[in-house]
């Protein structure tokens, strides 16, 4: 539904561009976790995206109605208004009428559990509940495609799994959405590809599911280093091991080979710092591919 052809932008006066040769493409019903340090160019390409910025080099192509949903990193609501007057004002800018109207500000409410805020003006809300008004008012918007910039900024856990919800919603009904956020456990959650953004260039767009990997791992770390003795047990068990930062990861190993190295640990005079079996984390790939650099 959308396609980017060598997509650049350079703010005046800048000595680098924001964006340099950016290629995407998007389809209905896939969530794109939009990821980079900051100034690494997310809100360039979201601006764009959205008419805010227009670019200086390359194309970008809608198949059908250019329909779209932003959820901004900043709070874009009538802080005077209640909930519920900011809910209707939105919707009158929408254009939503009948039925679609009250089906749609059902939703969002539900979506957002503003049920028991309506009344409340928005600037008497606490700040989590604050993004919450936030989120509802760009799901509350008809689109094909939705942006969200740092939409769960100081949301707390059990509110951000309610939000991350209704993201996974979205694409179940066929949206397109781009996903930006710090938070890598919820772009880990919600995202079926991962596009990462170094220094205005894509540095990685690859499928979730092939970055994370089906096979579990086993991470060690020590405070003083791996055990020397570990490299002949590993090569004993006929395994190999990836050096980390701090320690070694063990691949696609088997039930008695981690039984072994189980025992290994437990005959050590130190206790390893991590012992984590499963796939590697988003956020511990995303430090790997970002040299290791906030």
């Amino acid at each position: 539904m959308l396609e980017l052809s060598r997509l650049s932008y350079r703010y005046p006066g800048a000595a680098q561009p924001a964006l340099h040769g950016i290629d995407l493409q998007l389809q209905a019903g896939q969530c794109l976790g939009l990821l980079g340090s900051n100034g690494a160019g997310k809100t360039t390409l979201l601006s764009l995206l959205s008419g805010v910025l227009q670019p200086l080099d390359g194309r970008i192509d809608w198949q059908g109605e250019r329909r779209l949903g932003l959820v901004p990193q900043q709070l874009a609501f009538y802080a005077g208004l209640k909930v519920k007057e900011n809910l209707a004002l939105f919707a009158d800018l929408y254009g939503l009428r009948g039925v679609e109207r009250r089906q749609r500000l059902e939703r969002c409410i539900a979506s957002t559990s503003l049920e028991d805020k309506l009344e409340r003006r928005a600037e008497r809300l606490s700040g989590g509940e604050q993004r919450r008004l936030n989120f509802a008012i760009g799901l509350l918007q008809p689109a094909e495609l939705y942006l969200f910039d740092e939409a769960t900024v100081g949301v707390d856990a059990a509110s951000r799994q309610l939000l991350l919800d209704a993201v996974q919603q979205l694409t179940a009904d066929g949206k397109a959405v781009i996903y930006t956020s710090h938070y890598l456990d919820e772009v880990e959650k919600v995202a079926d590809r991962i596009l990462l953004l170094h220094e205005g260039r894509v540095q990685l767009d690859v499928d979730t599911h092939q970055l994370l990997g089906d096979q579990p791992g086993l991470f060690l770390e020590w405070p003083e280093g791996v055990p020397q003795a570990l490299s002949a047990l590993l090569a004993e068990l006929g395994l190999s091991a990836e050096p980390t930062p701090d320690g070694l990861r063990i691949a696609a190993l088997n039930v008695e080979q981690l039984l072994a190295i189980t025992r290994f640990i437990a005959t050590q005079p130190q206790a390893p710092s991590l012992l984590r079996f499963g796939r590697p984390s988003l956020e511990q790939l995303y430090l790997r591919l970002n040299g290791g650099r906030l």
